[in-house]
């Protein structure tokens, strides 16, 4: 029961990262296409955000954060139990091995 509450729980958590992801890459897309051809503050061109240096390299450094944290999930250990019972239903051994993927 403990496995399948675990298995249930890492599949609602990648779920919820996928849809926040496809929320945010929705946002920036519109965000992108409604943008103004020139802004001015104070009779000074501010410029875009694609001519900002600093944004990409925020933007790549988070892009690589995430990438790093979404595959190091998968580099834990496997665990698989060995229930061996009688004709009675009694437990006669139980056994636990762990696997490195």
């Amino acid at each position: 029961m403990l496995k399948h509450n675990l298995v249930t729980n890492q599949n609602l958590i990648s779920k919820f990262v996928r849809v926040t992801s496809f929320l945010l890459f929705l946002m920036v897309l519109s965000s992108g296409l409604m943008a103004q051809a020139s802004v001015e503050i104070n009779n000074q061109d501010v410029g875009s955000w694609f001519s900002r240096n600093w944004m990409w390299v925020v933007g790549g450094v988070v892009l690589l954060l995430l990438i790093i944290l979404l595959s190091s999930k998968s580099r834990g250990v496997r665990k698989t139990t060995t229930v061996v019972k009688d004709t009675y239903g009694n437990v006669k051994s139980v056994t636990t091995t762990e696997e490195k993927p």
